[in-house]
């Protein structure tokens, strides 16, 4: 009889929009340029992408928005059923 441990169930990938700051990407995940070229994230588990525009490290923050001043209103948009094929 062979004793094999269970495999873990991966969790699964949060995207959280930080207050004021950052897109903060948590878990297992690929990271593709523009040209569809996949970023060397070295087997990070969280990342940070810039919201406000200005890292000078794009698409990465930098932490610009501190400086900037950048303010994010966080609520997601209500969706109501006449919003859907809205063009």
């Amino acid at each position: 009889m062979t004793d094999t441990a269970p495999t873990p169930t991966p969790r699964p990938t949060t995207v959280k929009a930080v207050r004021n700051g950052p897109l903060q990407l948590k878990g297992t995940f690929r990271l593709l340029d523009p040209n569809g070229e996949e970023y060397d994230l070295d087997g990070q588990r969280i990342v940070l992408l810039c919201r406000c525009g200005k890292s000078k490290n794009q698409p990465f923050c930098d932490s610009s928005h501190v400086r900037t001043g950048f303010a994010s209103d966080d609520q997601p948009a209500c969706e109501t059923d006449d919003d859907e094929g809205a063009a």
